[in-house]
């Protein structure tokens, strides 16, 4: 099966919880890692990677409720016209898609009264948009909370990275099950 991940961090070498996780799948799976940051413009071969896929997996941190700029900027430029969308657009329709998150505030956080003022939710309809205009079939979203590691920020980098080993390891079964259930 062709498995690809869309990593949407803009800089791993700043990451403990998206750079785990991405380890984790790089030495568990042989599925195809595609790192956004490092988008050249190929839109073609953007396109036919997502075309080829058996699966989805989008892997990114929140940044301010939403995903980074980098995989922002790679989703104007790929889910073009007449590719995601439009009269001869909806190349991806009924792809498998699974969104995979990391959230560095607690769960709590995300409610009308907590520190990002809304429900997760509400951001997810969000991110969620270009790909349900794409038509794709949003299998999953796996969303990790408390996965900050920076101390000054209260982190704690100990329990970030075994969060994020236990992210990977849900993110594989939960792959590995929508196969079986698509077979």
């Amino acid at each position: 099966m062709n498995i690809l991940v869309i990593d949407g961090h803009p800089d791993l070498s700043k990451s403990v919880a998206n750079a785990t996780i991405l380890a984790d799948l790089t030495q568990q799976t042989e599925w195809h890692v595609n790192h956004v940051a490092n988008f050249n413009g190929d839109i073609e071969a953007e396109q036919t990677a997502l075309q080829i896929a058996d699966l989805i997996v989008v892997q990114f941190p929140l940044y301010w409720s939403t995903y980074p700029s980098v995989l922002k900027r790679w989703i104007d430029e790929v889910f073009t016209y007449g590719f995601a969308f439009g009269p001869e657009g909806s190349k991806l329709k009924d792809k498998p898609v699974l969104f995979s998150v990391t959230a560095g505030a607690t769960e709590e956080s995300y409610s009308e009264t907590g520190f990002n003022f809304l429900p997760l939710l509400a951001y997810q309809v969000a991110y969620e948009h270009p790909f349900r205009a794409a038509e794709v079939n949003i299998v999953d979203t796996i969303v990790t909370f408390e996965m900050n590691a920076t101390p000054e920020e209260g982190g704690d980098k100990a329990m970030t990275l075994e969060l994020s080993h236990q992210h990977a390891q849900r993110l594989i079964q939960v792959v590995n099950q929508s196969l079986e259930v698509s077979k």
